[in-house]
C-alpha cells in the first residue's frame, strides 16, 4: 500500500474536482546523467497539470509527508528546488505538523509554495473548489492508480511502459519532443499489447492522455505564432522545425536519416517526420480552431482509461468531463485513432477507443 495515502488522496482530488490533468508519483531522474541507469533523484506525491490559454498548461507538485517532526520550512526550501527542476509553477506541501509558525508560510509564498496541515487541506479545497465534495470519477481513486501501477507484475514485458509514463515523459521538457518519445515508446510496446486485455486498454489511453498533453502545448504555440497557419505546407514546416528542435536541428537529422534509409541512390526516400504524418496534420489544424479545449482532453482519456480498467461501463464521470468540453472530447477520439495506426497497434484498440469515447460525446 502507498506511503501517506489519505494526502495523496486529497491530492489528487483537488486536482480532479479542479479539472487539471495529475500524475501519481512521478520518479525524478537528475537529468544530464554519466552513469548508463543514473539513480533517481526523488519522487513526488503528485504533479497536476492545469490548463492554461497562454502555456498550454501550468504545473503544480504536491509534497505529501507524514514525518510529524519535520521542518515545514525546510521542506518547502527542498520543493522550491523541485518546483525549479521541473519548471513548476506552484507547490503544496502537506504535512501532518499543523502548527507551522506565520513567519514560514508567508516565507515559502514567496517562493510559491502553500504550505499546509493535513487538517487544514480540506478547508483549503472546499474554499477554493466546490466541486471538491462532489463524487469525481476514477481518476481520484488511489486504488485504481496503484492497480495501474501493477500492471508489470503481471505482464513484466510492459514495464518500460509505465516507467515511461512514471518518468521518462515528465522529465522531457521540450513537449514536441515529449510527442515523438510518446509516439515512439508506444510503438515499441506494439508487440506486447492485446486489445482483449482491460490492462493493456487502459495504457493505450495513458499514452494517449500523456500524447495529448504535449501535442496541446505545442498546438497551443502554434496558434499564438500563426493563428490558422494558411496551408498545408506552412503547417508542416512549422511542425517539423518544432518537432525536431529547430530549422538547423531538422536539417542535419533530415540528412542523417536519408543516409541511414537510402539504398538506391537514384531513388531517395522521403523527409523525416512522424509516421501517418498526413493524418498528423489533419489532426493538428482540426486542434487549431480550438487549441484550448484541446486542453482537456488529457484527463477525459485517462478517467476513461481508468475506467475500462475498473471494468465500469457506465463511465459517469468522463460523460461529465465531456459535456463540459464536447470538443476537446473529440479530439481525444482524433487523438485515439493517429496514435493507434501510428504506433501499429491491432486495429481493435482504435475501435474500442471510439466505441468508448463517442457515446460520451453530447449531441447537439
Amino acid at each position: 500500500m502507498m506511503k501517506d495515502r489519505d494526502q495523496k488522496q486529497k491530492a489528487l482530488r483537488l486536482s480532479v474536482a479542479n479539472r487539471w490533468f495529475p500524475q501519481l508519483e512521478v520518479d525524478v531522474q537528475p537529468g544530464r546523467a554519466l552513469t548508463e541507469r543514473a539513480p533517481l533523484v526523488t519522487d513526488l506525491d503528485v504533479l497536476s497539470s492545469i490548463p492554461d490559454e497562454f502555456k498550454g498548461f501550468r504545473s503544480v507538485v504536491f509534497d505529501c509527508k507524514t514525518k510529524a517532526k519535520e521542518s515545514p520550512v525546510n521542506r518547502a526550501l527542498w520543493l522550491a528546488g523541485v518546483l525549479d527542476r521541473l519548471r513548476a509553477d506552484q507547490g503544496f506541501c502537506i504535512l501532518k505538523n499543523d502548527r507551522i509558525e506565520l513567519d514560514h508560510r508567508l516565507m515559502a509564498t514567496r517562493l510559491n509554495i502553500i504550505l499546509l496541515g493535513e487538517d487544514e487541506f480540506d478547508l483549503y479545497a472546499k474554499s477554493t473548489s466546490e466541486r471538491y465534495v462532489l463524487p469525481l470519477g476514477h481518476t481520484c481513486e488511489m486504488s485504481v492508480w496503484e492497480q495501474l501501477f501493477e500492471i508489470p507484475r503481471h505482464f513484466p514485458n510492459l514495464e518500460l511502459g509505465l516507467r515511461f509514463i512514471r518518468s521518462t515523459f515528465w522529465m522531457t521538457d521540450d513537449s514536441a519532443e515529449a510527442c515523438r518519445k510518446t509516439l515512439a515508446s508506444l510503438k515499441n510496446l506494439h508487440p506486447e499489447l492485446d486489445p482483449s486485455k482491460p490492462e493493456h486498454i487502459c495504457l493505450f489511453f495513458e499514452f494517449c492522455a500523456l500524447f495529448a498533453r504535449s501535442l496541446a502545448i505545442v498546438v497551443c504555440q502554434i496558434f499564438k505564432a500563426y493563428l490558422h497557419p494558411a496551408n498545408q505546407g506552412d503547417l508542416s514546416e512549422a511542425l517539423l522545425v518544432m518537432l525536431y528542435g529547430g530549422r538547423e536541428a531538422y536539417e542535419h537529422r533530415n540528412e542523417l536519416y536519408k543516409l541511414v534509409k537510402t539504398k538506391n541512390p537514384e531513388h531517395l526516400p522521403p523527409d523525416l517526420s512522424l509516421p501517418e504524418w498526413e493524418r498528423f496534420l489533419q489532426l493538428v489544424r482540426q486542434c487549431l480552431d480550438a487549441p484550448v479545449e484541446l486542453q482537456h482532453a488529457p484527463l477525459i482519456l485517462r478517467e476513461v482509461g481508468f475506467s475500462v480498467l475498473r471494468g465500469d461501463t457506465t463511465m459517469v464521470f468522463a460523460k461529465t468531463l465531456c459535456s463540459r468540453s464536447p470538443q476537446g472530447a473529440r479530439f481525444a477520439v482524433l487523438i485515439a485513432s493517429y496514435l493507434g495506426k501510428a504506433a501499429k497497434l491491432p486495429p481493435d484498440f482504435v475501435r474500442i477507443a471510439d466505441v468508448a469515447l463517442l457515446p460520451l460525446i453530447p449531441v447537439k
